[in-house]
């Protein structure tokens, strides 16, 4: 960071130390792309990435889970895409846009080049006929890459409104691709190039996604999931749905001695057989606990002839099952936790801070003892932290998911409640009153958020949807009875703003009606507002709230705008989901990441220095006014010295 630009008044005052490092504090096991193979000496190994600060590629010797190889993918955070194709893993990260493959014979990754469609890459299958294909985000494209010939081709957008191909599988002539955040489903032939839209009936043009596709045993018939661990069988030829069933994300090919398909199911094994269409319980599995996602399984054969199925979560929990005796075993793993970036900051008020990690774990840091004192390396990706006395909540993506956590009784955070009402994101969290409010962004293809409020007395909550229409919840304050609420035009990824102006609103906490919802008129603002939030009072009972580059005041009574200024263009050109931090300082100074930009701005004034003009995705200010913030990974602080 750089150092601070003189200003006059209040503000010339305001140094910062030059910034530390107080180390990685959010470290998990998570990896979201996996795959089994045996090596041409008959050795059984596993492939998986493992999400980091970089991302990291693991050769994992089964049973004996020694790590055999890894690689650092340089500048990746994580890979959702792998597939094999003849002893050879593909795989491509989601940041650089580079397939890449892995020779387990040699031990060495090889770049094979840059993909030409889209930059993130959701799936990968390969073809009968030794090609390997691509699922791209975010112009719902797929690509072909054919090693014979080394040559890439772009097969084009599987749909022309829809950002999304998040599942993809290649059956004989044909590829298939799940389409999202409105679900369709697309027929490809690979020799004419026609496209065709097959119709899943209840499912077609509903918010959601196809995520993951997989062959029978029998022609014709596909698995597909939707909504995570919704499987539906599929006949592609009729396009009928010829039933359905909760699986996790994932299911085997068929069984060497039934032919009948294996799935797991919350923290037990099943098998499927596709003439009945029921499914029956094989056993409980040792590792697995809820819902967990399986990334991969597959059928190896032992030394002895015999057959196990190799099965492995995203949290890297690896199970053997053996269908000679009906048993699974736990097979642990080398990997280690690694360090992942920083998604979530909030400083409790006393002397500890909480951290979410990007896309998974929690740790809690002692700023006196400077360290971790708390680490989860399996709790969802918080998005949004806020504090009701000691007591601390927690808004978690996926599916707007809230945790309550008192660290005088608990040892870890638990389960409140679901926000519902297609929610996806909590980023606004304050209390008021002996309630805890939630402000969260819609779900993917989705704009309107909800208002979600939890009674810390009777342990009730209740979600008010639609409080404004085609605009999400990023900021709140709370007052008398009353939250004061800001607006972002954004929602949901994978869908276009149809707003151009955000609001402010109020809603009465008693009678749960919305009593105002309002544009403020802003002094000074280049532009129209997009996305206002955070909102917090100041010590002069003002409310105050920012718009990217724009700071302002709101007499809260009247609800006008009483002071602003413009400190930076309004360019929206960083995150549309998460709010601009303001924090008051211990001397009434208001610290803020306008434009994400770490500014200090006196109230009275509204004189204002740039203490850091690179972004800062995170911020919060700690003991003693010190700024807290993130380098991806790395948790930083810069002291306040006067």
């Amino acid at each position: 960071m750089k150092g601070a630009i003189n200003m006059s008044n209040r503000v010339q005052q305001v140094r910062l130390s030059p910034p530390v490092s107080l180390g990685e504090p959010v470290t998990v096991r998570i990896g979201q792309a996996a795959a089994f193979l045996q090596r041409e000496d008959g050795a059984t190994e596993l492939y998986m990435v493992s999400n980091g600060s970089p991302a990291v590629f693991y050769t994992v010797e089964l049973p004996s889970g020694r790590v055999a190889f890894q690689y650092e993918i340089s500048g990746a955070h994580a890979v959702w895409g792998m597939t094999t194709l003849h002893n050879v893993v593909y795989f491509c990260a989601t940041d650089d846009g580079i397939l890449y493959r892995y020779l387990p014979e040699e031990r060495r990754v090889e770049l094979v080049g840059d993909f030409p469609s889209g930059s993130f890459v959701w799936d990968m299958a390969a073809s009968a006929d030794g090609k390997v294909y691509g699922a791209t985000y975010p112009e719902a494209q797929l690509f072909e890459y054919d090693p014979q010939l080394n040559q890439f081709r772009d097969l084009g957008q599987m749909s022309s409104d829809q950002h999304y191909v998040r599942g993809t599988a290649s059956v004989g002539d044909y590829l298939f691709a799940g389409i999202g955040s409105e679900i369709h489903f697309m027929q490809y032939d690979r020799r004419t190039g026609e496209k065709k839209e097959l119709i899943v009936e209840g499912y077609t043009g509903e918010k959601g996604f196809i995520s993951r596709i997989f062959p029978s045993s029998r022609k014709n018939l596909l698995f597909l999931f939707a909504g995570g661990t919704n499987a539906l069988l599929y006949d592609y030829k009729q396009q009928i749905i010829v039933d359905q069933f909760k699986a996790n994300s994932y299911i085997s090919q068929p069984s060497p001695y039934t032919g009948e398909h294996i799935f797991v199911a919350g923290p037990e094994l099943y098998t499927y057989c596709l003439e009945s269409h029921k499914a029956s319980k094989l056993c409980d599995l040792p590792v697995y606990e809820g819902e967990l996602l399986i990334k991969s399984m597959k059928w190896l054969k032992e030394n002895d002839g015999s057959y196990s199925l190799a099965i492995v979560s995203t949290n890297m929990d690896v199970v053997l099952y053996r269908p000679s005796d009906n048993s699974c075993i736990e097979c642990p793993i080398d990997i280690p936790a690694t360090p992942v970036a920083i998604q979530s900051l909030e400083w409790d008020g006393k002397d500890k801070l909480y951290l979410g990690g990007y896309h998974r774990g929690l740790a809690v840091y002692d700023t006196k003892k400077q360290q971790v004192e708390l680490s989860l390396k399996t709790f969802p990706q918080i998005e949004g932290i806020g504090f009701d006395g000691d007591v601390v909540y927690f808004g978690t993506y996926t599916k707007a998911n809230i945790y309550r956590y008192d660290p005088s009784i608990e040892e870890r955070p638990s389960y409140l409640f679901q926000v519902g009402h297609h929610q996806d994101r909590p980023f606004a969290v304050r209390s008021g009153d002996r309630k805890v409010f939630f402000g969260t962004i819609a779900d993917y293809g989705l704009l309107t958020g909800a208002l979600a409020m939890y009674d810390t007395v009777t342990g009730k909550h209740e979600t008010y949807p639609n409080v404004v229409p085609n605009q999400s919840i990023i900021g709140l304050a709370y007052r008398d009875g009353l939250i004061y609420g800001g607006t972002t035009n954004w929602g949901g990824l994978g869908i276009e703003a149809i707003e151009t102006e955000a609001k402010l609103f109020v809603w009465d906490v008693e009678k749960r009606e919305l009593l105002h919802s309002f544009t403020p008129d802003i002094p000074g603002i280049d532009i129209q507002p997009r996305m206002i939030g955070e909102l917090r009072f100041g010590p002069d009972g003002l409310l105050w709230g920012a718009a990217d580059g724009t700071i302002f005041a709101i007499d809260a009574i009247s609800l006008k705008v009483v002071k602003s200024k413009l400190i930076f263009p309004s360019e929206y050109s960083t995150t549309h989901l998460r709010p601009y931090f303001l924090r008051w300082s211990p001397d009434g100074l208001l610290f803020a990441a306008l434009a994400r930009k770490l500014v200090v701005i006196d109230p009275d004034t509204l004189e204002h220095a740039v203490l850091e003009e690179e972004l800062l995705p995170l911020m919060t200010l700690g003991p003693e006014g010190h700024v807290y913030y993130n380098d991806d990974s790395q948790l930083m602080i810069r002291k306040r010295l006067t």
